[in-house]
């Protein structure tokens, strides 16, 4: 082999002798020493042993066990979960134990103390290590293959000038391009394997973070202690209960109805389902459910003066200032920018997209976004709480309004800073120092009254935060209730009753970790006797629904949910169960049976002028079959157009069956002219044996007015026990008008 093919084979040995061993130098060498945590204090031993869930909150009670000895004692209970309201500590002592004392106090740490959030954090750090050395061996891996690649160059030219003296040496050719191929061979699988193994460790990573986020939900790098001063007059060792409040918390009912035959009863099963976000595990603890609203204050809110003015209205949208930073904010927030989050998305995880993505000179780390926690609690959300947004090319401002209505929640720009509270924030104020969303939205009375447009109530702020938030809300309904429109229909609304403050126990001890999906709990059970009918809305649906009426003759309420509905072990669909009181009746649903049958069809309409009027008149048969072995009570629903204002007439002019004489319906679904007939439907009315019924109206009007419009609407009055059993409100679908040239 001549010198010069030995000394690229020399040099390309050097190069790529150690071709499986080559590796970068290990990361872990250039990090620098952790800093050392300051010693946390002695903890007390404590455990959980009890929590009552509210709807946005708990109250966690703790045993905090007092060691042996008499005098002054502190105790401290570490660490306190991040969702802890810390004017919500107190202890309760016992005998021979008094308690002198409990504050809250936070220290900075370094990093989570728990466990299984280390746990994490550590196994992120290694991955990330795992990728750093990935990255890096992929990157010598692409400069070895762009070096045999000029090694290969440069063979080439070499042996073309040898071969051009007439030198050339064909063993060393052979040998050298045996070398580079293999090589190269080498590095592409070697190189292929480091980018799978990098995929890997981003998908591992990637599923790390999420559980880091759960189990962290709502945390930070600040441990909350319980400091308790208590004095003992006893030498042996006792206990103490600490109870605080945490957000993050909430359960809502569920329930599981089933039904049979029409003597069996239904059963209702009262589900509840309990998550918890707030960073601590209830382990071994018992576990009470309730509907009240639990508050600190011992005294009711005192009222505030509703003061009005004709002013202009109040800007309820946000606060700019004119401060020159406050300024510079309002222009970022103006820019066109894109927010992709088609997938749900912690919400900390879009203000920090939002930051990246107004950087510049004047603002290096973003457009400085300060996130008001008492806000977050108000608005019961948290920072990891989720959001759906994906649109692009919008301005900041808007896309930032709307992502923040989601959660409840409000921006303000202020003294060059950006803050998002609640809506019901007491901060909420516009420079002038009036509280902003306490006026009438869009022109006060507005609607139909010109003169008064633009009237809004401003407040006179009271001493107390929580009597004024109180006052706030209250004038926001006062000013719904003197709102005149044109339109006489608006404004009105239904009745809803107001969910009373119950309290479940839930058998056994339980635990319920601190994580983002629910866990379902079984509250009670109870059989009901059920009194089994059919109902038909033919103008609606050809289908008949099985129903039954219950009693809640139980001792507990059953609160307003979700209920899925099962016939013996068949799942029949899902309804939306009311509120109902103990001793009250309420109807439930089972589905469609499809051995019922029911038809309607328009048999005759014609069109007569009498006078100055015009009168149409309309003839229905509503057909029904039954195919079951025996016969059905029926509850069967039709309607006639219900007149506003006396320019039309609509008379029911005769029926083959008698209405319906139930005293509610008469109270509440006649006067929408509803029609309801209960009927009994004998076995065996099919083929030429089919029930029928007949019903006629009339409809008179001028002859110069134009065609009325029909409109389906709502019941005036919500019968009691739901839509199903008093009436049917905001039925789909209209009543077709009839032009003049219909007469047939």
């Amino acid at each position: 082999m001549s010198t010069t093919l030995w000394l690229v084979a020399v040099l390309a040995c050097a190069q790529f002798g150690g071709i499986v061993e080559s590796a970068p130098a290990n990361a872990d060498q250039n990090a620098q020493t952790p800093v050392e945590n300051v010693p946390p204090p002695r903890p007390a031993a404590s455990r959980v042993v009890a929590v009552t869930v509210y709807q946005g909150q708990a109250l966690v009670t703790r045993e905090v066990s007092v060691p042996e000895g008499e005098g002054t004692l502190e105790l401290i209970v570490t660490p306190l979960p991040p969702q802890t309201v810390d004017s919500s500590l107190y202890t309760e002592g016992t005998e021979g134990l008094r308690v002198l004392s409990t504050r809250y106090r936070t220290r900075a740490v370094k990093e989570d103390t728990r466990q299984e959030v280390r746990a994490k954090e550590e196994l992120l750090k290694k991955l990330q290590a795992d990728a750093e050395r990935l990255k890096n061996e992929a990157a010598v891996q692409v400069q070895d293959l762009q070096y045999l690649q000029k090694l290969e160059g440069f063979t080439g030219s070499a042996l073309t000038n040898l071969t051009a003296k007439g030198r050339l040496d064909s063993e060393g050719v052979l040998t050298l391009s045996k070398f580079v191929m293999e090589s190269r061979g080498v590095k592409a699988k070697a190189q292929t394997e480091l980018r799978q193994q990098l995929q890997a460790n981003a998908e591992v990573s990637e599923f790390a973070r999420r559980q880091l986020a759960e189990l962290s939900a709502g945390s930070s790098r600040v441990e909350r202690d319980a400091v308790i001063v208590v004095h003992k007059t006893r030498h042996e060792a006792g206990a103490v209960r600490l109870g605080y409040l945490v957000g993050a918390a909430n359960w809502w009912p569920q329930y599981r109805l089933r039904g049979a035959a029409d003597d069996v009863p239904v059963r209702i099963e009262s589900l509840a389902a309990v998550v918890q976000q707030t960073g601590e595990s209830w382990s071994d603890v018992r576990v009470t459910l309730s509907t009240a609203r639990p508050s600190l204050d011992a005294a009711p809110p005192e009222l505030l003066p509703l003061k009005m003015n004709i002013a202009v209205p109040v800007n309820s949208g946000p606060i700019e200032a004119d401060d020159d930073r406050s300024q510079r904010i309002t222009e970022e927030l103006g820019k066109l920018i894109d927010l992709p989050f088609k997938q749900e998305t912690p919400f900390e995880d879009v203000i920090k997209y939002i930051r990246s993505s107004t950087r510049n000179s004047v603002f290096p780390d973003g457009i400085p976004i300060y996130v008001d926690p008492i806000g977050l609690q108000e608005a019961e959300k948290t920072v990891t709480s989720p959001v759906v947004f994906d649109l692009a090319q919008v301005p900041l401002r808007t896309s930032l309004k709307l992502i923040l209505k989601q959660l409840g929640l409000v921006y303000q720009v202020r003294d060059g800073l950006l803050t998002i509270t609640s809506s019901d924030s007491e901060d909420l104020v516009n420079p002038d120092g009036v509280v902003d969303g306490g006026g009438f939205e869009g022109g006060g009375f507005g609607g139909g009254m010109a003169g008064m447009g633009g009237m809004g109530f401003v407040w006179e702020q009271g001493q107390a935060a929580g009597s004024a938030r109180l006052n706030q809300a209250a004038a926001s309904d006062q000013a719904e209730e003197m709102r005149v429109q044109d339109d006489p229909v608006a404004g009105l609304r239904l009745g809803e009753k107001d969910s009373p403050s119950v309290t479940f126990n839930v058998a056994g001890r339980l635990d319920i970790p601190s994580r983002r999906d629910p866990q379902l709990l079984e509250v009670n059970r109870v059989e009901l006797p059920a009194e089994y009918y059919a109902k038909a809305v033919p103008v609606l649906s050809p289908r008949v629904y099985r129903l039954a009426k219950l009693t809640n003759k139980s001792d507990t309420v059953l609160l307003p949910g979700e209920a899925t509905v099962y016939v013996g072990t068949d799942f029949v669909g899902r309804m939306k169960l009311p509120l109902v009181a103990a001793g009250e009746p309420f109807v439930v649903g089972f589905g469609v049976d499809p051995q019922l049958q029911v038809s309607r069809r328009l048999v005759h309409k014609a069109r007569t002028v009498q006078g100055g009027n015009q009168v149409f008149s309309y003839e229905f048969r509503i057909s029904l079959r039954n195919y079951r072995s025996g016969p059905v009570k029926l509850q069967l629903w039709d309607r006639l157009p219900n007149p506003q204002g006396e320019a039309v007439v609509v008379n029911l002019v005769k029926t083959s069956a008698a209405l319906s004489t139930d005293a509610l319906y008469e109270r509440t679904a006649r006067t929408d002219n509803l029609l309801r007939w209960d009927l009994e439907v004998p076995q065996g009315t099919v083929g030429d044996k089919t029930m029928s019924l007949n019903y006629e109206f009339r409809l008179e009007y001028a002859r110069d007015l134009p065609q009325p419009r029909f409109i389906s609407g709502g019941l005036g009055e919500n019968p009691i026990g739901g839509g199903a059993m008093g009436g049917i409100g905001g039925m789909g679908g209209g009543f077709r008008s009839v032009g003049p040239d219909e007469n047939r």
